[in-house]
């Protein structure tokens, strides 16, 4: 009898301790796999669309000043950073040569207006022949009919006569050909004074000299091509920035609209400027396709140096005190938790397990981001995320305006979703992109990610919500990495399948990309900071 009752007390012992570890277990495996959501209001805003980009500082007018004669330097007047004027001499080459050229020339010319002056007389000398002939032929024609002459004097005169006028036309032609000798001595002359003249290298314009590439002695030859000697700009005061634009910003960029200029001279003072010019000549590296894109800018400071690295923000479109919400909400997908309380109780670790991907978002597949695109917001109804379709409008790289959309104001976005883990390890929130529109990112298994909260807390400045998973499976185009128990405090590295993925930001907006790899996207607060880092 005291055999069979200590025997049913044992019994009910074992009963006891097997009821009470499974019910610790199925606690703890009911708070590790409850999933909490990161929301943020929908409120109305101001947006201001930019391009971003990155130029170079150059003068409006830059002029190469070469030599076209070849010669010595001889003076040098100017310098870097010189102040010139129109006309002023900048320097000066050796004009020796040059002016024996002029000496010849000239003496060249003279010879042929000598030779045009006696061809000249020749002229009239031909002449005079030439009517001496035509008198005697003239006066002894009568005679010669009347048999006081015979003829073989009057055909002998006749021929002299011929003669004569040809001597004379010849007389003309070489007055002809004198003239064109003192054109062409002329020339020559006027050949030698012009490159005796550019041996006096003088300013075309006002402005600074930004470079000097000659030195007093120093020889130039422009038998090939003009040598350049200096680099003259108009002013530093009127400047421009020439950028280069992907063509998936090109079509938002227009002439007339404003930009701020930064340069890392002084980062705290930025400088105002406008879009003068977008050529459509297209430039082509590596087959990203690229476009030019001018913007002038005024600094009478003249603080703004030729060759400075600027950074160019361009204003493409304003929007006042429109709906928005913020762009990781536009980016974030919920994420479904499996049921793995069998096989991972007894390995692997209480809690460890794998968030899978049940199907593609509704709404289908990835967003366009461009200005009037239709997306899927997830909004926190009821302690349930329920998908609402809206239109998005421009977006200024933190929050995106909406257009359009079964939307009000101070409904909760979700941003993003996390769950809880045992052991000391984190917990990761899911599929939520940084405030900034940073691009999101494969995040690590263990570890907190950047912007992600400790096991049972919420990020930073969102407001989170508990609900089991196994309520609901979301559909989603991602999968979470499994946590690891005791990373936090130095637990097995991550998987090497968890790598890091960029992702680049379209126009006028964030393009949230389906993850097919099987990491989830990690989440990052929407207060500006950048998220997504994979440990």
């Amino acid at each position: 009898m005291k055999s069979r009752s200590k025997a049913i007390t044992i019994a009910l012992v074992v009963a006891v301790a097997a009821w009470g570890g499974w019910s610790i277990l199925r606690s703890h495996l009911n708070s590790s796999s409850s999933v909490k959501y990161v929301t943020r209001p929908v409120v109305y805003a101001d947006v201001a669309a930019s391009v971003s980009e990155t130029g170079t500082v150059n003068p409006v007018n830059t002029v190469d000043i070469g030599c076209q004669v070849s010669g010595t330097i001889k003076t040098l007047s100017v310098d870097y950073n010189s102040v010139v004027k129109k006309g002023q001499v900048l320097a000066t080459l050796d004009p020796t040569t040059f002016q024996a050229a002029v000496d010849s020339a000239q003496a060249n010319l003279r010879l042929a207006q000598a030779n045009l002056d006696s061809a000249k007389v020749g002229v009239g000398k031909n002449k005079a022949l030439l009517d001496l002939a035509d008198l005697t032929v003239k006066q002894d024609e009568p005679l010669a009919r009347q048999g006081l002459i015979n003829q073989q004097q009057i055909d002998t005169e006749r021929t002299a006569a011929i003669t004569a006028e040809q001597d004379y036309l010849a007389a003309q032609s070489a007055v002809k050909v004198a003239d064109a000798q003192v054109e062409v001595a002329q020339g020559q002359l006027d050949q030698a004074r012009y490159s005796l003249s550019n041996t006096i290298i003088v300013s075309p314009f006002a402005g600074i000299i930004m470079a000097r590439n000659i030195s007093i002695g120093q020889t130039v030859a422009s038998s090939l091509q003009t040598p350049t000697l200096f680099s003259l700009a108009t002013n530093l005061t009127d400047m421009q920035v020439d950028t280069s634009v992907d063509e998936a910003d090109v079509g938002s960029v227009a002439a007339g609209e404003s930009a701020q200029i930064i340069v890392t001279a002084y980062p705290n003072q930025p400088f105002k400027g406008s879009v003068s010019q977008v050529r459509i000549n297209p430039t082509t590296v590596q087959n990203v396709v690229t476009y030019d894109a001018v913007v002038a800018v005024h600094d009478s400071s003249g603080k703004l140096l030729p060759g400075m690295t600027a950074q160019v923000n361009i204003e493409v479109g304003k929007r006042s005190h429109v709906l928005t919400v913020p762009i990781a909400a536009v980016l974030y997908r919920p994420l479904a938790v499996q049921n793995r309380a069998q096989g991972s109780a007894f390995g692997g670790g209480f809690g460890a397990g794998v968030v899978q991907s049940s199907g593609a978002a509704p709404g289908g597949g990835a967003v366009a981001g461009a200005p009037g695109s239709q997306v899927t917001l997830w909004v926190l109804r009821a302690d349930h995320p329920m998908p609402v379709q809206v239109v998005i409008g421009l977006s200024d790289g933190k929050n995106i305006e909406i257009t359009s959309g079964n939307l009000i104001e101070g409904e909760q976005v979700i941003v993003a979703q996390y769950r809880g883990s045992s052991r000391g390890s984190t917990s990761r929130a899911t599929q939520s992109g940084g405030g900034t529109g940073a691009a999101p990112s494969r995040s690590g298994g263990g570890g907190s990610s950047n912007g992600a909260p400790r096991s049972g807390q919420a990020p930073a400045g969102g407001t989170a919500s508990s609900t089991p998973a196994d309520t609901g499976a979301a559909p989603t185009a991602s999968a979470e990495a499994s946590s690891q128990p005791g990373a936090a405090s130095g637990g097995p590295p991550a998987s090497p399948a968890e790598k890091k993925r960029t992702w680049k930001k379209p126009a006028g907006g964030m393009t949230p990309g389906s993850d097919s790899g099987g990491a989830s996207q990690s989440s990052g607060a929407a207060d500006g900071t950048s998220t997504g880092r994979s440990p």
